[in-house]
Protein backbone atom coordinates (compact mmCIF):
# COMPACT_ATOMS: atom_id res chain seq x y z
CA UNK A 1 0.00 0.00 0.00
CA UNK A 2 2.44 2.29 0.72
CA UNK A 3 4.25 1.56 -2.66
CA UNK A 4 0.77 2.67 -4.37
CA UNK A 5 0.65 5.55 -2.74
CA UNK A 6 4.65 7.15 -2.57
CA UNK A 7 3.66 5.95 -6.12
CA UNK A 8 0.94 8.13 -7.14
CA UNK A 9 2.58 10.95 -5.20
CA UNK A 10 5.33 10.99 -7.25
CA UNK A 11 3.19 11.11 -10.80
CA UNK A 12 1.61 14.26 -8.92
CA UNK A 13 4.85 15.90 -8.71
CA UNK A 14 6.12 14.57 -12.06
CA UNK A 15 2.86 16.71 -13.60
CA UNK A 16 4.16 19.88 -11.42
CA UNK A 17 7.17 19.78 -12.77
CA UNK A 18 6.02 19.53 -16.05
CA UNK A 19 3.49 22.16 -15.66
CA UNK A 20 6.23 24.57 -14.77
CA UNK A 21 8.36 23.38 -17.36
CA UNK A 22 5.91 24.64 -19.52
CA UNK A 23 4.66 27.83 -17.63
CA UNK A 24 8.88 29.18 -17.58
CA UNK A 25 9.33 28.09 -21.17
CA UNK A 26 6.37 30.35 -22.44
CA UNK A 27 7.67 32.80 -20.30
CA UNK A 28 10.96 32.94 -22.04
CA UNK A 29 12.99 32.27 -18.92
CA UNK A 30 14.15 28.91 -19.99
CA UNK A 31 16.08 29.27 -23.56
CA UNK A 32 16.83 33.10 -23.73
CA UNK A 33 20.02 34.34 -24.87
CA UNK A 34 21.95 36.90 -22.94
CA UNK A 35 20.40 40.10 -23.26
CA UNK A 36 21.74 43.59 -21.61
CA UNK A 37 20.43 45.28 -18.87
CA UNK A 38 18.05 47.12 -21.07
CA UNK A 39 16.87 43.87 -22.91
CA UNK A 40 16.26 42.66 -19.50
CA UNK A 41 14.31 45.50 -17.97
CA UNK A 42 12.31 45.33 -20.94
CA UNK A 43 11.96 41.20 -20.63
CA UNK A 44 10.55 41.53 -17.07
CA UNK A 45 8.00 43.93 -18.40
CA UNK A 46 7.39 41.97 -21.39
CA UNK A 47 7.33 38.97 -18.78
CA UNK A 48 4.77 40.80 -16.46
CA UNK A 49 2.45 41.27 -19.45
CA UNK A 50 2.62 38.02 -20.55
CA UNK A 51 2.11 36.75 -16.99
CA UNK A 52 -1.22 38.92 -16.87
CA UNK A 53 -2.06 37.52 -20.17
CA UNK A 54 -2.22 34.03 -19.37
CA UNK A 55 -4.50 35.01 -16.41
CA UNK A 56 -8.12 34.92 -17.12
CA UNK A 57 -10.06 37.73 -15.61
CA UNK A 58 -11.16 35.65 -12.27
CA UNK A 59 -7.02 35.02 -11.48
CA UNK A 60 -7.14 30.98 -13.12
CA UNK A 61 -4.60 29.46 -15.58
CA UNK A 62 -5.15 29.29 -18.84
CA UNK A 63 -8.00 25.98 -19.74
CA UNK A 64 -5.21 23.72 -20.68
CA UNK A 65 -3.50 24.20 -17.86
CA UNK A 66 -6.08 23.89 -15.52
CA UNK A 67 -7.00 21.06 -16.82
CA UNK A 68 -3.76 19.48 -15.74
CA UNK A 69 -3.84 20.88 -12.14
CA UNK A 70 -7.10 19.51 -11.93
CA UNK A 71 -5.67 15.51 -13.19
CA UNK A 72 -3.07 15.99 -10.43
CA UNK A 73 -5.02 16.86 -7.52
CA UNK A 74 -7.86 14.06 -8.62
CA UNK A 75 -4.74 11.54 -8.47
CA UNK A 76 -3.48 12.87 -5.14
CA UNK A 77 -7.22 12.55 -3.89
CA UNK A 78 -6.81 8.68 -4.94
CA UNK A 79 -3.95 7.99 -3.61
CA UNK A 80 -4.87 9.10 -0.30
CA UNK A 81 -7.86 7.54 -0.02
CA UNK A 82 -6.59 4.22 -0.80
CA UNK A 83 -3.58 4.99 1.68
CA UNK A 84 -6.97 5.34 4.10
CA UNK A 85 -8.78 2.28 3.08
CA UNK A 86 -5.72 0.20 3.22
CA UNK A 87 -4.85 1.57 6.67
CA UNK A 88 -8.79 0.77 8.05
CA UNK A 89 -8.30 -2.63 6.65
CA UNK A 90 -4.93 -3.08 8.89
CA UNK A 91 -6.61 -1.91 12.12
CA UNK A 92 -9.68 -4.07 11.34
CA UNK A 93 -7.16 -6.76 11.01
CA UNK A 94 -5.17 -5.82 14.00
CA UNK A 95 -8.14 -5.75 16.24
CA UNK A 96 -9.72 -8.70 14.97
CA UNK A 97 -6.31 -11.10 16.13
CA UNK A 98 -6.33 -8.97 19.28
CA UNK A 99 -10.09 -10.02 20.03
CA UNK A 100 -9.09 -13.89 19.20
CA UNK A 101 -5.79 -13.50 21.68
CA UNK A 102 -7.74 -12.70 24.43
CA UNK A 103 -10.69 -15.13 23.53
CA UNK A 104 -7.82 -18.06 23.69
CA UNK A 105 -7.54 -18.77 20.36
CA UNK A 106 -4.51 -19.07 18.56
CA UNK A 107 -2.85 -16.84 16.12
CA UNK A 108 0.06 -17.15 13.45
CA UNK A 109 2.83 -14.59 14.14
CA UNK A 110 4.56 -12.17 12.20
CA UNK A 111 1.76 -12.90 8.85
CA UNK A 112 -1.57 -10.85 7.59
CA UNK A 113 -4.54 -12.24 8.28
CA UNK A 114 -5.08 -13.16 4.83
CA UNK A 115 -1.52 -14.76 4.72
CA UNK A 116 -0.40 -12.14 2.29
CA UNK A 117 0.93 -8.97 1.82
CA UNK A 118 1.22 -6.14 -0.84
CA UNK A 119 4.92 -5.66 -1.14
CA UNK A 120 6.25 -2.78 0.89
CA UNK A 121 3.22 -2.38 3.01
CA UNK A 122 3.66 -2.77 6.73
CA UNK A 123 3.68 -5.90 8.68
CA UNK A 124 0.92 -4.90 11.52
CA UNK A 125 2.18 -8.11 13.82
CA UNK A 126 5.13 -6.59 13.94
CA UNK A 127 3.65 -4.46 16.55
CA UNK A 128 2.05 -6.62 19.02
CA UNK A 129 4.75 -9.36 18.67
CA UNK A 130 7.26 -8.72 20.41
CA UNK A 131 9.78 -11.67 19.16
CA UNK A 132 9.06 -10.13 15.45
CA UNK A 133 12.68 -7.85 16.41
CA UNK A 134 14.50 -10.89 17.81
CA UNK A 135 17.48 -12.39 15.95
CA UNK A 136 16.49 -15.29 17.17
CA UNK A 137 13.37 -15.89 19.65
CA UNK A 138 13.74 -19.59 20.41
CA UNK A 139 17.19 -18.57 21.90
CA UNK A 140 15.89 -15.95 23.87
CA UNK A 141 13.25 -18.13 25.42
CA UNK A 142 15.75 -21.17 26.02
CA UNK A 143 18.07 -19.06 28.03
CA UNK A 144 15.22 -17.74 30.37
CA UNK A 145 13.89 -21.51 30.65
CA UNK A 146 17.63 -22.66 31.36
CA UNK A 147 18.03 -19.44 34.19
CA UNK A 148 14.70 -20.49 35.46
CA UNK A 149 16.22 -24.66 35.73
CA UNK A 150 19.29 -23.28 37.16
CA UNK A 151 17.36 -21.58 40.11
CA UNK A 152 15.44 -24.31 40.69
CA UNK A 153 17.94 -27.26 40.62
CA UNK A 154 19.99 -24.34 43.19
CA UNK A 155 21.09 -26.87 46.63
CA UNK A 156 19.72 -26.21 49.72
CA UNK A 157 21.64 -26.40 53.13
CA UNK A 158 19.10 -28.21 55.68
CA UNK A 159 19.56 -29.46 59.39
CA UNK A 160 17.65 -32.03 60.74
CA UNK A 161 18.51 -33.46 64.25
CA UNK A 162 21.19 -35.55 63.29
CA UNK A 163 22.64 -34.13 60.52
CA UNK A 164 23.68 -31.27 58.31
CA UNK A 165 23.30 -31.84 55.17
CA UNK A 166 23.12 -30.26 51.52
CA UNK A 167 19.95 -31.39 49.41
CA UNK A 168 20.46 -31.46 45.48
CA UNK A 169 17.81 -32.63 42.79
CA UNK A 170 19.11 -35.88 43.07
CA UNK A 171 21.50 -36.56 45.57
CA UNK A 172 22.29 -36.02 49.37
CA UNK A 173 25.96 -34.77 51.11
CA UNK A 174 26.17 -34.79 55.05
CA UNK A 175 28.17 -32.01 55.97
CA UNK A 176 28.32 -32.66 60.06
CA UNK A 177 27.38 -34.89 62.28
CA UNK A 178 25.47 -33.13 65.25
CA UNK A 179 23.82 -36.23 66.60
CA UNK A 180 25.47 -38.19 70.09
CA UNK A 181 24.32 -41.57 69.06
CA UNK A 182 26.89 -44.81 70.19
CA UNK A 183 25.95 -46.99 67.29
CA UNK A 184 24.59 -45.25 64.00
CA UNK A 185 23.42 -46.66 60.91
CA UNK A 186 23.34 -43.68 57.95
CA UNK A 187 20.19 -43.51 56.54
CA UNK A 188 19.95 -44.61 52.21
CA UNK A 189 18.30 -41.58 51.91
CA UNK A 190 17.07 -38.37 53.56
CA UNK A 191 14.22 -36.23 52.02
CA UNK A 192 13.55 -38.99 49.07
CA UNK A 193 17.03 -38.30 48.07
CA UNK A 194 20.05 -41.00 48.23
CA UNK A 195 22.94 -39.99 50.38
CA UNK A 196 25.91 -40.24 47.72
CA UNK A 197 28.74 -38.79 49.88
CA UNK A 198 30.20 -37.50 53.55
CA UNK A 199 31.97 -33.86 53.25
CA UNK A 200 34.97 -33.47 55.09
CA UNK A 201 35.27 -33.59 58.77
CA UNK A 202 31.45 -34.71 59.00
CA UNK A 203 32.24 -36.77 61.76
CA UNK A 204 35.63 -35.51 63.05
CA UNK A 205 36.14 -35.51 66.68
CA UNK A 206 33.13 -37.55 67.97
CA UNK A 207 33.22 -38.22 71.23
CA UNK A 208 30.38 -40.43 71.25
CA UNK A 209 30.62 -42.70 67.90
CA UNK A 210 31.73 -46.37 68.93
CA UNK A 211 30.19 -48.30 65.48
CA UNK A 212 29.63 -46.97 62.37
CA UNK A 213 27.66 -48.36 59.33
CA UNK A 214 27.60 -46.68 55.78
CA UNK A 215 24.70 -47.09 52.99
CA UNK A 216 25.68 -48.74 49.50
CA UNK A 217 24.55 -45.36 48.45
CA UNK A 218 27.70 -43.63 49.66
CA UNK A 219 30.03 -43.43 47.06
CA UNK A 220 32.88 -40.67 48.43
CA UNK A 221 34.74 -39.93 51.54
CA UNK A 222 36.15 -36.73 51.69
CA UNK A 223 39.05 -35.45 54.05
CA UNK A 224 39.49 -36.01 57.45
CA UNK A 225 35.77 -37.47 57.95
CA UNK A 226 36.35 -39.58 61.14
CA UNK A 227 39.53 -38.29 61.92
CA UNK A 228 40.14 -38.33 65.53
CA UNK A 229 37.26 -40.69 66.87
CA UNK A 230 38.69 -41.87 69.88
CA UNK A 231 35.70 -44.05 70.52
CA UNK A 232 35.45 -45.55 66.84
CA UNK A 233 35.98 -49.39 67.04
CA UNK A 234 34.32 -50.75 64.13
CA UNK A 235 32.66 -49.18 60.56
CA UNK A 236 31.29 -51.02 57.55
CA UNK A 237 32.07 -49.25 54.47
CA UNK A 238 29.83 -48.77 51.84
CA UNK A 239 30.21 -51.78 48.45
CA UNK A 240 29.88 -48.76 46.25
CA UNK A 241 32.56 -46.69 47.58
CA UNK A 242 35.29 -45.43 44.96
CA UNK A 243 36.90 -42.34 46.67
CA UNK A 244 38.38 -42.54 50.51
CA UNK A 245 40.25 -39.15 51.25
CA UNK A 246 42.94 -37.98 52.79
CA UNK A 247 42.82 -38.29 56.55
CA UNK A 248 39.66 -40.15 56.52
CA UNK A 249 40.36 -42.28 59.89
CA UNK A 250 43.74 -40.46 60.77
CA UNK A 251 44.04 -40.87 64.73
CA UNK A 252 41.25 -43.48 65.16
CA UNK A 253 43.10 -45.07 67.58
CA UNK A 254 40.81 -47.48 69.06
CA UNK A 255 39.74 -48.53 65.08
CA UNK A 256 40.26 -52.42 65.35
CA UNK A 257 39.23 -53.91 61.77
CA UNK A 258 38.66 -52.41 58.26
CA UNK A 259 37.50 -53.70 55.03
CA UNK A 260 38.22 -51.71 51.26
CA UNK A 261 35.78 -52.49 48.90
CA UNK A 262 36.74 -53.59 45.21
CA UNK A 263 35.96 -49.86 43.88
CA UNK A 264 38.59 -48.04 45.49
CA UNK A 265 41.98 -47.69 44.02
CA UNK A 266 43.84 -45.60 45.67
CA UNK A 267 44.72 -45.19 49.80
CA UNK A 268 44.63 -41.77 50.50
CA UNK A 269 47.39 -39.64 52.96
CA UNK A 270 47.32 -40.02 56.42
CA UNK A 271 44.07 -42.21 55.56
CA UNK A 272 44.45 -44.94 58.71
CA UNK A 273 47.55 -42.66 60.33
CA UNK A 274 48.34 -43.44 64.13
CA UNK A 275 45.08 -45.96 64.19
CA UNK A 276 47.31 -47.68 66.59
CA UNK A 277 44.77 -51.05 67.39
CA UNK A 278 44.02 -51.48 63.75
CA UNK A 279 44.53 -55.20 63.48
CA UNK A 280 42.50 -56.91 60.27
CA UNK A 281 43.20 -54.70 56.90
CA UNK A 282 41.54 -56.13 53.93
CA UNK A 283 42.87 -54.35 50.77
CA UNK A 284 41.22 -54.89 47.50
CA UNK A 285 43.17 -55.99 44.51
CA UNK A 286 42.46 -52.82 42.48
CA UNK A 287 44.62 -50.54 44.33
CA UNK A 288 47.17 -49.12 42.83
CA UNK A 289 48.44 -46.30 45.09
CA UNK A 290 48.79 -46.23 49.04
CA UNK A 291 49.65 -42.80 49.91
CA UNK A 292 51.96 -41.22 51.92
CA UNK A 293 51.99 -42.24 55.81
CA UNK A 294 48.57 -44.32 54.46
CA UNK A 295 49.07 -46.58 57.40
CA UNK A 296 52.17 -45.06 59.25
CA UNK A 297 52.57 -46.36 62.92
CA UNK A 298 49.70 -49.06 62.96
CA UNK A 299 51.34 -51.23 64.90
CA UNK A 300 49.23 -53.99 65.28
CA UNK A 301 47.98 -54.36 61.67
CA UNK A 302 48.47 -58.09 60.73
CA UNK A 303 49.01 -57.78 56.89
CA UNK A 304 50.61 -60.32 54.93
CA UNK A 305 49.73 -59.87 51.65
CA UNK A 306 49.83 -56.34 49.18
CA UNK A 307 47.40 -55.72 46.70
CA UNK A 308 48.21 -57.93 43.42
CA UNK A 309 47.33 -54.42 41.29
CA UNK A 310 49.77 -52.33 43.55
CA UNK A 311 52.14 -49.44 41.58
CA UNK A 312 52.78 -47.38 44.59
CA UNK A 313 53.62 -47.24 48.30
CA UNK A 314 54.12 -43.68 49.30
CA UNK A 315 56.88 -42.17 51.54
CA UNK A 316 56.27 -43.53 55.18
CA UNK A 317 53.24 -46.01 54.00
CA UNK A 318 53.85 -48.50 56.22
CA UNK A 319 56.32 -46.79 58.81
CA UNK A 320 56.94 -48.74 61.93
CA UNK A 321 53.91 -51.55 60.93
CA UNK A 322 55.65 -53.98 63.50
CA UNK A 323 53.45 -56.80 63.15
CA UNK A 324 53.13 -56.20 59.39
CA UNK A 325 54.05 -59.53 58.19
CA UNK A 326 54.49 -59.56 54.53
CA UNK A 327 55.17 -62.90 52.41
CA UNK A 328 54.04 -62.06 48.90
CA UNK A 329 54.95 -58.83 47.03
CA UNK A 330 52.77 -57.36 43.87
CA UNK A 331 54.29 -58.35 40.23
CA UNK A 332 53.76 -55.05 39.26
CA UNK A 333 55.34 -52.66 41.61
CA UNK A 334 57.12 -49.68 39.99
CA UNK A 335 57.76 -46.99 43.58
CA UNK A 336 58.90 -47.23 46.71
CA UNK A 337 58.46 -44.01 48.38
CA UNK A 338 61.15 -42.81 51.44
CA UNK A 339 61.17 -45.16 54.66
CA UNK A 340 58.28 -46.47 53.14
CA UNK A 341 58.74 -50.00 55.06
CA UNK A 342 61.00 -48.45 57.78
CA UNK A 343 60.78 -50.64 61.15
CA UNK A 344 58.77 -53.17 59.78
CA UNK A 345 60.19 -56.32 61.60
CA UNK A 346 57.87 -58.74 61.31
CA UNK A 347 58.71 -58.64 57.14
CA UNK A 348 60.80 -61.83 56.54
CA UNK A 349 61.24 -61.74 52.77
CA UNK A 350 61.12 -58.91 50.15
CA UNK A 351 60.76 -59.35 46.35
CA UNK A 352 61.51 -56.82 44.08
CA UNK A 353 59.84 -57.02 40.82
CA UNK A 354 61.14 -56.20 36.85
CA UNK A 355 59.06 -53.27 37.03
CA UNK A 356 60.56 -51.61 39.75
CA UNK A 357 62.10 -48.41 38.31
CA UNK A 358 62.88 -46.29 41.66
CA UNK A 359 63.49 -47.70 45.54
CA UNK A 360 64.53 -44.17 47.93
CA UNK A 361 66.05 -44.00 51.04
CA UNK A 362 65.28 -45.79 54.30
CA UNK A 363 62.79 -47.67 52.34
CA UNK A 364 63.11 -51.00 54.36
CA UNK A 365 65.45 -49.50 56.95
CA UNK A 366 65.50 -51.31 60.18
CA UNK A 367 63.00 -54.15 58.75
CA UNK A 368 65.44 -56.89 60.92
CA UNK A 369 63.15 -59.64 60.02
CA UNK A 370 63.89 -59.79 56.51
CA UNK A 371 66.24 -62.82 56.01
CA UNK A 372 65.36 -63.24 52.06
CA UNK A 373 66.43 -60.35 49.45
CA UNK A 374 65.80 -61.17 45.74
CA UNK A 375 66.00 -58.11 43.24
CA UNK A 376 64.99 -58.38 39.79
CA UNK A 377 66.28 -56.83 36.84
CA UNK A 378 65.35 -53.40 36.36
CA UNK A 379 66.47 -51.16 38.76
CA UNK A 380 69.39 -49.29 38.66
CA UNK A 381 69.92 -48.19 41.85
CA UNK A 382 70.42 -48.88 45.60
CA UNK A 383 69.65 -46.06 47.42
CA UNK A 384 70.80 -44.49 50.77
CA UNK A 385 70.08 -46.46 53.52
CA UNK A 386 68.16 -48.63 51.88
CA UNK A 387 68.19 -51.97 53.91
CA UNK A 388 70.34 -50.37 56.59
CA UNK A 389 70.25 -52.41 60.04
CA UNK A 390 68.39 -55.60 58.06
CA UNK A 391 69.83 -57.58 60.90
CA UNK A 392 68.72 -60.99 59.32
CA UNK A 393 69.66 -60.90 55.95
CA UNK A 394 72.68 -63.16 54.94
CA UNK A 395 72.99 -63.17 51.20
CA UNK A 396 72.42 -60.09 48.33
CA UNK A 397 73.15 -60.98 45.06
CA UNK A 398 72.55 -57.84 42.77
CA UNK A 399 71.12 -57.96 39.00
CA UNK A 400 73.45 -56.52 36.17
CA UNK A 401 70.94 -53.54 35.97
CA UNK A 402 72.76 -52.13 39.17
CA UNK A 403 74.93 -49.40 38.53
CA UNK A 404 75.26 -47.78 41.95
CA UNK A 405 74.84 -48.75 45.48
CA UNK A 406 74.60 -45.69 48.01
CA UNK A 407 76.09 -44.77 51.23
CA UNK A 408 74.77 -46.81 54.15
CA UNK A 409 72.81 -48.88 51.91
CA UNK A 410 73.23 -52.07 53.60
CA UNK A 411 75.48 -50.60 56.81
CA UNK A 412 74.25 -52.69 59.70
CA UNK A 413 73.32 -56.00 58.35
CA UNK A 414 75.28 -58.02 60.80
CA UNK A 415 74.51 -61.31 59.46
CA UNK A 416 75.56 -60.14 55.76
CA UNK A 417 78.16 -62.59 54.60
CA UNK A 418 77.97 -63.09 50.93
CA UNK A 419 77.68 -60.26 48.29
CA UNK A 420 78.14 -60.45 44.26
CA UNK A 421 78.50 -57.31 42.88
CA UNK A 422 77.96 -57.43 39.06
CA UNK A 423 80.77 -55.77 36.37
CA UNK A 424 78.13 -53.22 35.72
CA UNK A 425 78.09 -51.58 38.81
CA UNK A 426 80.73 -48.78 38.89
CA UNK A 427 79.84 -46.70 42.22
CA UNK A 428 79.82 -48.30 45.94
CA UNK A 429 79.05 -45.66 48.40
CA UNK A 430 80.90 -44.76 52.11
CA UNK A 431 79.88 -46.91 54.63
CA UNK A 432 77.46 -48.87 52.29
CA UNK A 433 78.45 -52.68 53.69
CA UNK A 434 79.82 -51.24 56.88
CA UNK A 435 79.44 -53.40 60.04
CA UNK A 436 78.68 -56.15 57.66
CA UNK A 437 79.78 -59.78 58.01
CA UNK A 438 81.64 -59.58 54.55
CA UNK A 439 85.58 -60.88 54.23
CA UNK A 440 86.07 -60.42 50.32
CA UNK A 441 84.13 -59.04 47.49
CA UNK A 442 85.06 -59.10 43.41
CA UNK A 443 84.34 -55.36 41.93
CA UNK A 444 84.96 -53.96 38.95
CA UNK A 445 88.57 -52.50 38.45
CA UNK A 446 87.03 -49.04 36.79
CA UNK A 447 84.33 -49.51 40.00
CA UNK A 448 85.04 -46.45 42.60
CA UNK A 449 84.82 -47.27 46.08
CA UNK A 450 85.30 -45.27 49.84
CA UNK A 451 88.10 -46.81 51.93
CA UNK A 452 85.33 -47.40 54.20
CA UNK A 453 82.71 -49.09 51.68
CA UNK A 454 83.45 -52.42 52.81
CA UNK A 455 84.68 -53.79 56.81
CA UNK A 456 88.39 -52.78 56.70
CA UNK A 457 89.51 -56.49 56.79
CA UNK A 458 87.59 -57.49 53.53
CA UNK A 459 89.52 -58.67 50.77
CA UNK A 460 88.91 -56.84 47.59
CA UNK A 461 89.48 -58.47 44.21
CA UNK A 462 88.73 -57.40 40.31
CA UNK A 463 86.90 -58.83 37.20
Amino acid sequence: MEKLFWGMVGGCTAAFAILLGMYLNKTGVIGAEPETSTEIVSEIETTTETEEELLAEDGEFPSDIQSMIEDSQRNYSQAMQVFEDESLAVASREAEEARQTTSGATTSTGTSGSGTKTNGSVDGNRNDNHDYFLESPSEEESEIEESSSTESEKPEEKKNSEYEYTLYTDHVVLKKYVGSAASLDIPETIDGQPVTEISDSAFASSKTLVRISLPNTVTKLGKNVFKSSELLVDITLSDSLTEIGEGVFDSCSRLTRITIPDGVTNIGKKAFNECTDLRTVKLTDNIETIGEQAFYNCGKMEMTKLPSSLKSVEKEAFADCAAMALTKWPGELEFIGESAFEGCTAITSVKLPSTMQRLTTNAFQGCSGIETLEIKSGIEAIPESAFADCTGITDVSFPKSVISIGDSAFSGCTALENVSIPKNTLSVGSSAFAGSAITSVTINARCSYQKDSFPGSTEIENY
